[in-house]
């Protein structure tokens, strides 16, 4: 055996060995009701890439896990809702879920994770309010409307929290709900969040501490002066800055800070896994564009709430602006959109060229934005 047979089996058996320390979980899916070239979104962290396309209804994923952990599927196509499936994963599992329709937070999740069948006992508690509140955001239902289904969905919730296992599934719910009632003057369920904010702080096994007192700080949250005043030493962050800006007025007013620069808007929440994708997604562009006579700026309305929001667009370079839920309106029906995300470029002279639903790729950006900067 020669010395370059040597070589080549040492590194094939290093390689080996260093697959065989990857741990991973896989995820795989069926819905009829999935067009072909519909986009699956899945990650572990707050930013989740494209991780396949929907073929004859059917995908599936692997995704690298080393330990117990919650992860995120989303979609992106025709009649897919704007919200993620909460999936949780550990090393050497597979996960099947399955549905007959686009409402994948519904769907079935078969899973021998006990923290998974406790999330499939809550979402079956609340399935009809919440298909409701998923059909309601479809239809692009008045935000009134839909904010009242998302109360009752939230109630719901809160009825059968005390009842099941305090695990993670339980947890990530009361930490949702808690974001919410921080932002929302008149949730009306706050006794009853308090209440089961005690019972799961004093039946919580180890390991939750974090969590919990994030969910205490929100529930007995600081008010938006305090929080805005903790902003105000980022001088590219606008935290409600605009409040007395009329809704018609309010697109102007943020693009008169850029005048004689070629702008991009991109129009997010922080619960929106194809927002957060198209973030990631775009990141090289952005840094291939460095330097060049364009601003990227992101705008966000009160359903991001603004901790979570706060912790989030340190990863995201650009100017970003919390709008009122009227202002941020305004825009998209400015934009004529349904949706989000949405993206849009002004070119130097503030004319808009360039509009998207829906993240179109850094080909189509890059194109536009160069053309929109000359």
């Amino acid at each position: 055996m020669n010395e370059k047979t040597i070589i080549t089996m040492m590194l094939a058996l290093i390689t080996m060995a260093g697959l065989a320390q990857t741990k991973t979980a896989t995820v795989t899916g069926y819905s009829p009701a999935l067009k072909d070239g519909t986009l699956v979104f899945a990650g572990t962290s707050s930013t989740i890439p494209v991780v396949d396309t929907v073929r004859a209804g059917h995908f599936a994923y692997t995704l690298p896990v080393e330990e117990f952990t919650e992860s995120t599927l989303a979609f992106l196509g025709d009649g897919c809702p704007n919200s993620n499936t909460l999936i949780f994963l550990r090393p050497n599992v597979t996960v099947k879920v399955t549905g007959n329709d686009c409402l994948n937070p519904l769907w079935k999740v078969e899973s021998p994770i006990p923290e998974q069948q406790t999330q499939n006992r809550l979402t079956e508690y609340c399935r009809d309010v919440r298909t409701e509140a998923l059909q309601m955001d479809l239809a692009n239902a008045p935000r009134e409307k839909r904010d009242s289904v998302t109360l009752i969905w939230m109630k719901q919730q809160m009825d059968i929290l005390p009842s099941l296992p305090v695990d993670a599934a339980t947890i990530r719910a009361l930490l949702g709900i808690s974001e919410t009632a921080m932002i929302r003057k008149d949730f009306p369920y706050m006794e009853q969040l308090k209440e089961v904010e005690k019972t799961f702080a004093a039946r919580a096994p180890k390991g939750f501490e974090n969590q919990l007192a994030e969910i205490h700080s929100y529930v007995y949250a600081k008010n938006e002066q305090q929080i805005a005043e903790e902003l105000a030493g980022n001088e590219s962050v606008f935290f409600k800055k605009y409040d007395d800006v009329a809704p018609e007025n309010i697109l102007q007013t943020i693009l008169d800070n850029y005048k004689g620069k070629a702008v991009l808007i991109d129009m997010w929440a922080t619960w929106c896994g194809p927002c957060r994708a198209g973030h990631k997604a775009m990141a090289p562009l952005k840094e291939e564009l460095k330097g060049r006579n364009i601003k990227f700026i992101y705008i966000t309305p009160p359903s991001s709430p603004p901790t979570t929001w706060q912790r989030m667009i340190t990863d995201i370079d650009g100017d970003h602006y919390y709008l009122t839920e009227e202002q941020n309106h305004y825009i998209l029906q400015h934009f004529e959109s349904s949706g989000i995300p949405t993206y849009a470029i002004y070119d130097t002279k503030g004319h808009q060229t360039y509009k998207s639903i829906g993240f179109p790729g850094n080909d189509v950006i890059r194109k536009e934005l160069e053309t929109a900067s000359k």
